[in-house]
């Protein structure tokens, strides 16, 4: 390892060790596996993983779970849609994080963010942002490269899956057909969902027009958490 790298990681390691107890918002994906692992080896069972379920194919979320019993780390996942509450909610996962946290008695909530995320602005990086989660891997100037070399050599197994945004490109079909089902089943039964690139068109005939206009502002949050940009309404 080179130093600069060395260094970059032992400032990382430093700023886990001043935490006391911390949630990490963990995807199962290269960049917060990363930090689950620093942290479960510098606080112990103090760190504590959380993955929001709702959105996940089931090939990520059986790869989430593995990494955290690969890491050892103890694990929660949260579905909003089975398991409904004001805290966790599942509309915004960072501030729902963040209420958690405070139910639990928790100090901190991490996020991955990094320093390739800060530079291209990315929509998760501006969220937990806003939130106000803490980001140690942009902190200590870690890239994604540099996040993904460090992964390898501690053996983490997902070091070189896709990033995020490859594998939004490649489920928007899993997602068009959750949207459908989502709206089957808030009530609105006769429905056709299409997709043209990010933006969702949903239509119906009278009945379910007048259950989505009502709706609205639910199926939008929901219709951008399965990431889609926009909703436009048509009837049949």
């Amino acid at each position: 390892m080179d130093k600069t790298l060395e260094k970059k990681l032992e400032m990382l390691r430093n700023s886990i060790r001043r935490l006391d107890t911390t949630i990490v918002a963990f995807s199962g994906g290269v960049d917060s596996s990363f930090l689950m692992r620093i942290c479960r080896e510098e606080l112990g069972e103090k760190a504590i993983a959380v993955t929001f379920s709702g959105n996940y194919p089931k090939s990520e979320l059986v790869l989430a779970r593995r990494v955290a019993k690969i890491i050892g780390a103890k694990h929660i996942t949260i579905d909003p849609e089975k398991e409904p509450s004001p805290v966790c909610d599942g509309s915004n996962i960072y501030s729902s994080l963040k209420s958690l946290a405070m139910r639990m008695k928790v100090q901190t909530v991490l996020d991955g963010s990094h320093k390739d995320d800060e530079i291209d602005g990315s929509d998760s990086y501006i969220a937990a942002q806003k939130a106000g989660l803490s980001s140690p891997l942009l902190e200590s100037n870690l890239t994604k490269a540099e996040i993904r070399l460090l992964s390898k050599e501690l053996g983490l197994p997902n070091w070189d899956e896709p990033s995020s945004d490859t594998k939004k490109k490649t489920t928007l079909k899993p997602n068009l057909e959750k949207a459908e089902k989502y709206l089957v089943r808030i009530g609105i039964k006769t429905v056709v969902v299409k997709s043209r690139g990010k933006k969702l068109n949903i239509s119906s005939n009278k009945t379910g027009m007048l259950k989505l206009v009502r709706q609205l502002d639910k199926i939008k949050k929901k219709m951008i958490s399965l990431g889609f940009s926009d909703v436009l309404l048509s009837s049949n």
